[in-house]
């Protein structure tokens, strides 16, 4: 087996497993675990997986902080945004989360239709402000500076005594493995109630956020309804998704 097609095997077992072992790898390839292990050391020098000790991990997507992108200008993100809009309904109680994306989504809210919207995000709370048709309910807690929202015990309790139709959030990292995971555990866990309390959730997140994994685990896959991405989101990938029952909508 020629050196190139060992590693791109590797790099497909580690996307379709989520980990690997250096020593089953040696048994599946027929080669030696030092063999492995220096394969294992390149790619991760390429940055094409996360060396850990006795095997690999899929790349650690690094994301900075909410507060130093939001100067930026986002179209793809507010592509996404646009298209979630497809999945309310006038009536609806909804959770958006904190998040870019999700700011685009509160922009695009359609004026006319009555909504309840809660959020932990004071920014989201603010741009409703002149939303004449929307309910604004503002989770309380302690401020998260790095995502601009709510956190604790006391976001906690209060999300967990309501029942949302939709919860809308941006993906940090999503695997179909290892499942919707996100940089921090105060985040993490407000994340893991807002799935537990919604009828549906929605995803949305571009290609650079498939098939990676984070520090803190949100959700499986098949905890999650849809996820919006982007046209030129790998094959792949769209498809180890959609295998766990996750509706992909790229637009």
């Amino acid at each position: 087996m020629l050196l190139a097609e060992r590693q791109s095997l590797i790099l497909k077992e580690l996307n379709d497993k989520g980990r690997v072992y250096a020593a089953d790898l040696a048994l599946q390839l027929g080669v030696s675990e030092d063999t492995v292990r220096r394969d294992l050391n390149r790619l991760g020098e390429l940055q094409l997986l996360r060396r850990v000790h006795g095997g690999a991990l899929p790349l650690q997507l690094d994301v900075p902080d909410y507060a130093d992108r939001l100067e930026l200008k986002h179209p793809d993100k507010q592509k996404r945004a646009t298209a979630a809009l497809n999945y309310l309904q006038a009536g609806q109680t909804i959770l958006l989360d904190s998040g870019e994306t999700c700011l685009y989504l509160a922009k695009a809210l359609p004026r006319d239709m009555r909504l309840t919207v809660v959020t932990a995000c004071p920014l989201i709370a603010c741009e409703l402000m002149h939303h004449d048709k929307a309910d604004v309910i503002v989770v309380g807690g302690s401020f998260f500076k790095p995502a601009l929202r709510s956190v604790g015990a006391v976001t906690c309790n209060m999300l967990r005594k309501m029942r949302f139709d939709i919860y809308f959030t941006g993906a940090c990292a999503l695997h179909p493995e290892r499942g919707f995971t996100a940089k921090y555990m105060e985040e993490a866990e407000v994340m893991r109630i807002s799935v537990e309390q919604s009828d549906r959730t929605v995803v949305m997140g571009g290609p650079d956020r498939l098939g990676l994994i984070s520090n803190h685990q949100v959700a499986n896959i098949r905890d999650l309804d849809v996820l919006i991405t982007d046209l030129d989101a790998d094959a792949t990938m769209v498809q180890a998704l959609q295998e766990r029952n996750l509706q992909v909508v790229q637009v």
